[in-house]
């Protein structure tokens, strides 16, 4: 799932939240484009992840969008 912010933290400007079987990384974007990400985070769990965002980035429950995970071989921090 990704959002857009609506304020600009440290240059960010889009989230995504990536959840894998061994555990959820944060995608930091500089732009709101369908661009591969500046940095990432890793969190051991789902709600880490998304406590991590709320905190930091203010981001609220509205501003997900939830999308389809990568298919295998593509990128995990780009919206397919």
């Amino acid at each position: 799932m990704y959002a857009l912010l609506k304020e600009h933290v440290d240059d960010v400007r889009k989230l995504m939240i990536y959840d894998y079987e061994n555990g959820v990384y944060v995608f930091s974007y500089d732009t709101q484009e369908d661009k591969s990400g500046f940095a990432d985070l890793w969190f051991e769990t789902f709600d880490e992840a998304v406590n991590y965002c709320i905190e930091k980035y203010k981001v609220i429950q509205d501003q997900w969008v939830v999308i389809n995970d990568p298919k295998e071989g593509q990128q995990h921090d780009i919206i397919h």
